[in-house]
């Protein structure tokens, strides 16, 4: 029955693999842009699949050149430079805070970061290239060297790995579960495998037998049903009891209204004008964690840098806070300063455990955030050559006010509650590294996870960052705690899946709020990939270069 089929799919792939160079590098972009709709909010992974089979037979068009390294390289960075760029244009909405000093800068996230990131997609279909062949053997060999660049994306100048293939897949839903064994990582490499596959239809060796151009589409859907099958089995075991009561509290605006400054410059006004929405902005977080009545949660969690004033260093603010708790305790954002005998002065993006008591003993626990964001809140000039001039020109550190860049703290490590509950404390972007989360989750009951995502624009950025955070919840078998300020505020079980909670809306003066009341469970879970990390992910890559092998002596 697979033969009637083949002419036309063989005539559909010399007409994709026959384009010219400028045609192969227009449709391998589109076919980059297009997987933005694979990933949250839309999660149509579908459009995944015909993206990196199209970019697939763009490859064999490439191979069949006689300066195939070039043309190879080239179509996978069209293709990376499409994907960064759909995935990503939320990096420019930074430029936009403040556009009269920045805008003319924009072209960096818009050009020089899809320029950048697509050299991994560039690499990868290089490496490919190297041993490519006919067979459909190349599925494999194109899946290996993909995730391998991939994983490398997650490293390289303190990495960025935004949408790994494996994002396709909803967290939460049956096949995310795969992550609690193999990781992100692992998903996404299963994940290049299928979405490859349908392209080995298109098997166009005169003598390629019918068996052989199926295979490997074969094994990708047995994979994922059996993935699916697993993964549904696994949601049944969910339990519902409670570890402890929490209520999130979220003053939902952007950075412009959190840091005024005068129509006209003048400096004087712009303070006035400051110190006035940080009174509001106070305000309306003491007006959201409510009163210390008996039924209220036990736990409040304000986000990152929730207040425009280092909350430590404000004995006003900082007493107006503690006294609004009462018998509850707070998990807070804040910068705080440190100032160093020769008169030079740290700032840090830190988190703070508070009680009641602590306006005169300090917080129960500090934690200063480790991984830091490059260009935000690291100094360029830390991790990358003539970081001075590039810093000059960039948008200020993301809460500005440490204008020359955050220290980073030490690595994550449990802090502890008042009673003998601990959590894992993530940062914003830093609950995207599978790895740093897995290494620091140690014994923690939850994971807490602040971020300001308001630096993500309206558009997919806080959704996506959010299902990042759903995954750190698979993959540790830890629930999620998570206020982002404008993006998804929420508690998520240990199978990534959202606890119900009460969201209620108010507004104090011109601060809009929201207040998520829920509960976090008890439920935490040993995971394969807790214990093992990327070892069975390294098994699978294995396993593909064997089906790489058997497939290359068969040309």
């Amino acid at each position: 029955m697979a033969r009637p089929s083949q002419p036309t799919l063989g005539s559909l792939h010399s007409l994709v693999a026959g384009l010219t160079p400028l045609q192969s590098l227009g449709l391998s972009f589109v076919c980059g842009v297009l997987t933005l709709f694979a990933f949250a909010p839309f999660n149509i992974w579908p459009v995944y699949i015909l993206s990196v089979s199209l970019l697939v037979w763009l490859l064999d068009g490439a191979h069949a050149k006689p300066h195939w390294g070039r043309a190879m390289f080239a179509r996978g960075w069209a293709f990376g430079a499409g994907f960064t760029i759909a995935s990503m244009h939320w990096t420019a909405s930074p430029f936009l805070v403040d556009p009269v000093r920045h805008i003319w800068f924009i072209w960096m996230p818009l050009i020089l970061l899809p320029a950048g990131l697509g050299l991994f997609f560039g690499a990868g279909s290089l490496a490919a290239g190297r041993f490519w062949n006919k067979t459909p053997g190349r599925i494999f060999l194109f899946a290996v060297c993909l995730s391998l660049c991939e994983a490398l994306r997650g490293i390289v100048f303190g990495g960025f790995p935004w949408n790994w293939p494996g994002m396709i897949w909803v967290p939460g839903d049956a096949i995310s579960q795969t992550a609690s064994l193999l990781g992100l990582w692992g998903l996404s490499i299963l994940t290049l495998m299928l979405a490859a596959s349908p392209a080995a239809l298109a098997d166009y060796r005169p003598s390629g037998a019918a068996f052989g151009r199926v295979a490997p589409l074969l094994i990708g859907v047995v994979v994922f049903v059996t993935a699916w099958a697993w993964g549904s089995q696994r949601l049944q075991h969910q339990e519902q009891d409670t570890l402890t009561s929490v209520r999130i509290v979220d003053a939902q605006i952007d950075q412009m209204q959190k840091y005024p400054v005068s129509p006209d410059g003048n400096p004087v006004e712009t303070a006035r004008l400051r110190q006035q929405a940080a009174i509001d902005i106070l305000n309306a977080y003491l007006i959201g964690t409510g009163d210390d009545f008996p039924d209220e949660p036990r736990l409040v969690v304000w986000p990152e840098a929730a207040l425009p004033m280092p909350l430590l260093q404000d004995p006003d603010a900082l007493d107006a806070t503690t006294l609004q708790l009462g018998d509850r305790t707070l998990i807070v954002g804040t910068s705080r300063i440190e100032r160093q005998p020769d008169g030079d002065t740290n700032w840090f993006n830190s988190l703070a455990v508070l009680n009641e008591r602590s306006r005169f003993s300090g917080p129960l626990a500090i934690y200063d955030k480790h991984r830091l964001v490059p260009f935000g809140e690291l100094a360029a000039a830390d991790f990358i050559p003539f970081g001075h001039a590039i810093s000059a020109i960039l948008p200020g550190a993301l809460q500005q006010q440490a204008t020359a860049g955050f220290t980073p703290g030490p690595a994550a490590t449990p802090l502890r509650l008042g009673d003998r509950t601990t959590f894992l404390p993530l940062i914003c972007y830093e609950a995207l590294f599978p790895g740093l989360v897995r290494r620091t989750a140690g014994d923690s009951h939850f994971i807490v996870n602040i971020s300001i995502d308001s630096w993500f624009g309206e558009g997919v950025g806080p959704q996506q960052h959010y299902a990042h955070a759903r995954y750190r919840a698979i993959e540790t078998g830890r629930p999620l705690v998570r206020a982002a300020n404008m993006g998804v505020s929420a508690v998520v079980n240990a199978y990534g899946r959202e606890v119900s909670s009460i969201t209620s809306l108010k507004t104090h003066k011109l601060v809009p709020l929201k207040v998520v009341d829920s509960t976090v469970p008890s439920q935490k879970i040993s995971t394969t990939y807790g214990r093992f990390g990327i070892v069975f992910s390294s098994i699978a890559i294995v396993m593909l270069i064997m089906f790489t092998y058997f497939y290359g002596r068969k040309t």
